[in-house]
């Protein structure tokens, strides 16, 4: 894809025909709806157009294809975030975006299942308050794009592992299948992690009381925390 292909770019300039009925914020608010509803597999352009009262064909008068609607609706959600006023504090900005990130793939599991091919205005806020967030460290651009790569890639993996309903905390089918595999086999090192995280110990983090919520929570933070450590050390 160039430059000039995407739908942030295009000049309506010359372009024949009556004045647009919709714009792109109507179409990207009927996307979400369609795929918040139905999932993602249920949005098409003959979809959309029904949503919209109107016929396929003119569809195409705004975008090229279904595409097209993917890069609107991903940047809509972008939409949703609250920056607040960046602080210095690295972790705690970083943070703030994480779990406003994480809130916003729970509304729309959809988010998880597609990538966008463009950023759009909303997106390049979220890039540009992220790149923000990590410049107290002091990385140079590549080190900072790498590092918001990762941040962004460990937030929607996890999102999608708790759409999935899986304990995002623990790979191959959650900590319950874990535990019972321990009892058919030797795995010294995970029954020291798994014993210690029952018995509340460094590994648990906590009392073992917590419910899978919490566990998520910490997982979550933990993983954040870890990337962070490989990101900007000397945060």
């Amino acid at each position: 894809m160039t430059v000039s292909d995407s739908i942030w770019l295009r000049s309506d300039t010359g372009r024949p025909g009556p004045r647009p009925a919709y714009t792109l914020d109507q179409l990207a608010d009927a996307c979400v709806r369609i795929a918040d509803e139905d999932g993602i597999r249920a949005l098409s352009m003959r979809r959309l157009a029904d949503a919209l009262g109107t016929a396929p064909a003119s569809l195409y008068r705004y975008v090229s294809g279904k595409t097209d609607l993917v890069d609107l609706m991903v940047d809509r959600a972008g939409a949703e975030y609250r920056f607040a006023p960046l602080t210095g504090d690295v972790r705690a900005d970083v943070l703030d975006v994480a779990e406003q990130s994480r809130a916003i793939h729970r509304r729309h599991p959809w988010l998880s299942q597609v990538t966008a091919t463009t950023l759009g205005p909303n997106s390049m806020r979220y890039l540009d308050h992220l790149v923000g967030a990590l410049a107290p460290a002091g990385l140079d651009p590549t080190a900072t794009m790498t590092g918001v790569a990762l941040l962004s890639g460990w937030i929607t993996n996890f999102a999608a592992q708790e759409a999935a309903g899986m304990s995002a905390g623990a790979a191959g089918g959650g900590a319950a299948h874990i535990a019972a595999m321990l009892e058919h086999g030797d795995y010294p090192h995970l029954t020291a992690l798994m014993t210690g995280a029952s018995a509340g110990g460094p590994a648990g983090g906590g009392s073992g009381a917590d419910d899978g919520s919490d566990a998520n929570d910490r997982a979550f933070r933990a993983g954040i925390d870890a990337l962070l450590f490989g990101i900007a050390p000397t945060r």
